[in-house]
């Protein structure tokens, strides 16, 4: 292992430059890079545009400017502050979103913060999902704790969970001028977790065994187990002890 590390060297990209794919220690991107196929390094920095046509391994991306990665990706840690797109599956420890990332064949990881906007057309998977911004997730959110705060329109096919608490953030004045007319609520056809507090959600079911439906609410069923609390300006279609 220690030898391997050894043979390691750097590849930086400064202007326009290819290469195809290998083994290194630090890669950086500073302006336009093309990898034609499977990257492994230590980090992966890029600054600048960057198209990866093969998989990706990686202790810790950096994403600054614009990537798109082909193949799987298997991480330590990712760190996005520009846009990039993943076409194939992502397992990683830790995800950190401050831009805006599309997952094409969902999401692994233990910890996925979003400060940004994460997209994804099938599964998210993790212990903890935090969110100060905005998501899609066209499949299932599965994750430990769950904790939404909006500031645009936020949906999930499925979202289960053992806690899952759903807010609206209180963004800054200017963030509000940008997205006048967008409604910021949570749509999602199924939540069901153990406990489950909600405000501005649009749900057909809602199943849980403490359950809080707040303000700005609209849900077609909720079944609990032990305790119920609805706000007297949430909308609830019928609610049943399971």
């Amino acid at each position: 292992m220690e030898q391997k590390q050894q043979s390691r060297h750097d590849l930086n990209i400064s202007g326009m430059g290819r290469t195809g794919g290998g083994v290194y220690k630090d890669v950086k991107i500073d302006g336009m890079g093309k990898v034609g196929g499977d990257i492994d390094c230590l980090t992966f920095t890029s600054n600048g545009t960057v198209g990866i046509e093969g998989s990706l391994h990686a202790d810790s991306l950096n994403i600054n400017g614009t990537a798109k990665v082909e193949g799987p990706t298997t991480l330590d840690k990712m760190d996005i502050g520009g846009m990039s797109t993943f076409k194939d599956q992502v397992q990683c420890r830790a995800v950190f979103i401050n831009g805006r990332a599309i997952f094409d064949k969902g999401l692994k990881s233990d910890t996925v913060e979003v400060g940004g906007i994460l997209k994804t057309k099938e599964d998210v998977q993790c212990e903890s999902f935090s969110v100060k911004g905005h998501f899609t997730i066209e499949g299932l959110l599965n994750a430990g704790q769950v904790d939404i705060k909006m500031n645009l329109p936020c949906s999930a096919q499925e979202i289960g969970g053992e806690y899952i608490v759903v807010r609206k953030w209180k963004s800054p004045r200017i963030w509000e001028q940008l997205h006048h007319g967008f409604s910021t609520r949570l749509k999602a056809h199924i939540i069901e977790g153990d406990h489950i507090d909600l405000e501005y959600t649009e749900a057909d079911t809602v199943r849980g065994n403490d359950v809080s439906i707040g303000p700005g609410c609209t849900i077609r069923l909720v079944e609990y187990k032990n305790t119920i609390h609805q706000d007297p300006e949430a909308k609830v279609g019928s609610c049943v002890r399971i």
